[in-house]
Formats: C-alpha cells, structure tokens, sequence
C-alpha cells in the first residue's frame, strides 16, 4: 500500500483506491461524482491543487483521509 502524497492526481489516487470518490464528496469536492470529472480534470488536478481552488484546508483533508483508513502522507 503506497502513501497518498500531495502531488498524486485525483486519478491516480480514485484508481488505486476507489473509496476515495466517496470520502472527497462528503470532505466537499461535490463536483468528484460528476460524469468524466476523474477521467478528465482528474488527470492533472492533485488533491492539494483542489484544495486551493475550493478553498479547503489541506492539513484538514489529509486528517479527515487517514480518519478514514487511507494512508496519507505528512501534509506540508
């Protein structure tokens, strides 16, 4: 099992995990459950980078991640 960093994209981590699209909506990345979104915006966007445009905090969504059994690396 690798550590989820900061600069893996939504895509990787959905892929390798698939629990995650679920944990992204309920953190509030309503947007994660729309058709193609992974496949598209997916590809490039990391979970840092979506932090920043939805104005979430980063430390937050990687305490709520592990909360929920995902190995996350330290947040930066």
């Amino acid at each position: 099992m690798n550590l989820i960093s900061s600069e893996d994209t939504i895509f990787v981590i959905c892929t390798e995990y698939p629990q995650v699209v679920d944990i992204l909506y309920e953190f509030g990345f309503t947007q994660i459950k729309q058709p193609m979104m992974i496949q598209t915006v997916g590809r490039y966007m990391t979970l840092k980078k979506g932090c920043e445009m939805r104005g979430f905090d980063y430390k937050e969504l990687v305490c709520y991640m592990r909360s929920k059994g995902l190995p996350m690396e330290e947040h930066e």
